[in-house]
């Protein structure tokens, strides 16, 4: 309440907070999630939980922390007055001693990493320490452990932990450990340095395999201090390889009862807007910003049972954020931390060679090609797999799952449907395509002059410039020859570039009328209005080892202007393009070579 004129003040958006009780302290807007601390409580004591980066664990887990650490057990109505758990607290409220890590906070560097992780699980420990000071006292070896722990700066990080379940298991109180990011600095590691780098760590005497031998240890037995345990990460690879599976409790990623407990569904985004535009900060129409959010942050799902969709909670408020900032649309849709972050992995798709040599491409990259081309994958996604492993087929789509790079959208002939979810990590994969083709050396243009003749396509309907050129040049690159292997292949290509410009919003096989077209190039009205020109583009393609007749020429030109002028008579997609003017184009190949470039009568 503002103590100047009586209202109450408007809410601040909570973009890049993870603490819970700075959001509920300083007047954010919170999107009750306590519903599921009951659920949590219920399922099992041991859980292990994956959603892709920026999809909200951190702040779950800082809910956990508050809602079951003794230290705010008498601050349950100042922290969760308004919200569901208040009129629903579990007796387990303000019963733990809570041990949180976060592993994002370890150094990865290679030469940095052991001691980087040793003093980190020492200053969390020390820090537990002195929270808990006057619970911890009636254990007669405290003054033992706590001087070994502060001063011994030869133990390892597994023997650090393991003093402390010594202490907490003569305490009388029960522990609950939170780790988050678990695989942060392993994921890391993997991409700087490599696998013989990761498994040195995650196998055998590695300190991260014994730490959590340590922490397992600390759930068994009758006098097991550890009585509840959460981890979060972005996939099973590292736990697996530390645990051999996570065998010491369950991985509930993949259940009903959790697809809705992280990032926001499309009621919580319309109540958000709502509530903005109730403050005059959003438009009272604001169905245009929720197709926008929609098509650029939404459509995830976890669980084939659930079938509510979820969006990216990260890229929602940072888009809501900006807008109310603006007043208008934010210049890029992409949160740059988004960027990063996937950007860790490159490794996937790269491999390095010594210094003389350009990179490679690996068996996973022909893997992402293949969802851009064919737009959706079937596969099962397995809850757990080694290192070893990750380039099988299988695995390495589910990797792509837990990353948020593919999601559930229903099921065929026993296997998942996975598709890309959404036009911001379908920005994602461009991104690693680009990264591959130029670091291989395969392709690469002049962005300078792709830039202008985007424009001149954009603003004045200039369209044969830019489409000679980049097919001009994917002619003369011998090298692209490998990765482009038919029509599905050309297809894929041309989006990607054509997609580089956020002039556009580039669609590949769109449906429309009855029909499937290659390429649909839509202005991005809502941010540039002043584009009036779209595009559709469709593809025909024959093997280089056959010959094309002046008669199958024309036969090809005449069957994409057919269906050309089939797709342009869908009524919605007429009303999409009732401000522009839409040009049908048609592409012929022979192999990587334009056999004939030109608009549909």
């Amino acid at each position: 309440m503002n103590p100047m004129t009586g209202q109450e003040d408007i809410k601040k958006i909570p973009y890049g907070l993870t603490d819970y009780k700075l959001v509920r302290r300083g007047n954010y807007y919170y999107l009750d999630k306590t519903q599921y601390i009951e659920k949590v409580e219920e399922f099992g004591r041991y859980l292990f939980f994956i959603r892709p980066r920026r999809f909200g664990k951190s702040s779950f887990l800082s809910l956990l922390e508050t809602y079951y650490d003794i230290y705010y057990k008498d601050q349950l109505e100042e922290l969760f007055s308004g919200t569901w758990i208040y009129t629903h607290p579990t007796p387990e409220q303000g019963q733990y001693l809570v041990l949180s890590f976060n592993f994002s906070q370890v150094d990865s560097s290679v030469d940095k990493l052991d001691i980087s992780f040793s003093d980190y699980i020492r200053r969390a420990i020390v820090n537990f320490l002195g929270k808990y000071d006057s619970l911890l006292a009636k254990n007669p070896k405290m003054a033992y452990y706590c001087r070994a722990i502060e001063e011994d700066k030869s133990l390892a990080p597994a023997d650090l932990l393991s003093n402390l379940m010594y202490l907490v298991a003569g305490s009388g109180y029960d522990l609950y450990v939170i780790i988050d990011e678990y695989d942060n600095f392993a994921n890391t590691l993997l991409t700087t340095a490599g696998s013989a780098s990761y498994i040195k760590i995650t196998r055998g005497e590695g300190f991260l395999r014994s730490f959590f031998n340590v922490l397992k240890g600390g759930t068994t037995g009758t006098d097991a201090p550890i009585k509840r345990l959460f981890i979060t990460g972005v996939s099973p690879i590292t736990m697996d390889d530390v645990t051999s599976g996570f065998n010491i409790g369950e991985q509930i990623s993949l259940l009903p009862e959790f697809n809705r407990m992280l990032g926001f569904t499309r009621q919580d985004v319309e109540e958000l807007l709502d509530y903005y535009a109730a403050a005059g900060l959003v438009p009272s129409n604001h169905h245009h910003l929720l197709e926008l959010i929609d098509f650029w942050y939404g459509n995830y799902l976890f669980s084939k049972h659930d079938g509510i969709s979820m969006y990216n909670t990260d890229m929602v408020l940072y888009f809501i954020k900006n807008y109310l900032s603006l007043q208008g649309i934010p210049d890029d849709l992409i949160d740059r931390n988004v960027r990063i972050d996937y950007g860790k992995l490159r490794h996937l798709v790269v491999v390095d060679k010594d210094k003389t040599q350009l990179p490679t491409t690996n068996g996973n990259f022909s893997k992402l090609k293949q969802v851009l081309e064919t737009g959706e994958i079937l596969s099962d996604v397995v809850k757990g797999f080694p290192i070893e492993e990750v380039t099988d087929t299988t695995n390495f789509n589910s990797l792509l799952f837990y990353f948020g790079l593919l999601t559930i959208n229903g099921s065929h002939l026993n296997k998942l449907r996975l598709v890309i979810p959404n036009e911001s990590v379908k920005r994602l994969y461009y991104d690693y395509i680009l990264e591959a083709y130029r670091e291989t050396g395969a392709f690469s243009m002049n962005m300078r002059t792709y830039s202008e003749l985007i424009e001149g396509m954009a603003f004045r309907g200039e369209w044969e410039p830019l489409l000679t050129y980049i097919i001009n040049l994917m002619g003369e690159t011998m090298a692209l020859r490998d990765f482009i292997t038919g029509e599905k292949s050309l297809q894929a290509f041309l989006n990607v570039y054509l997609g580089l410009s956020d002039l556009y919003l580039v669609h590949g096989e769109k449906e429309l009328n009855m029909g499937y077209a290659d390429l649909f190039m839509e202005p991005f009205v809502v941010r540039y209005p002043e584009v009036t020109h779209a595009y559709l583009i469709e593809i025909k393609y024959v093997p280089a080892d056959k010959k094309v007749s002046r008669k199958k020429l024309n036969q090809l030109k005449k069957e994409a202007e057919t269906q050309l002028n089939q797709y342009s008579l869908d009524k919605k997609f007429q009303k999409v393009l009732e401000k522009s003017t839409l040009t049908r184009l048609m592409v012929i190949f022979s192999g990587h070579q334009p056999l004939y470039l030109g608009k549909a009568g």
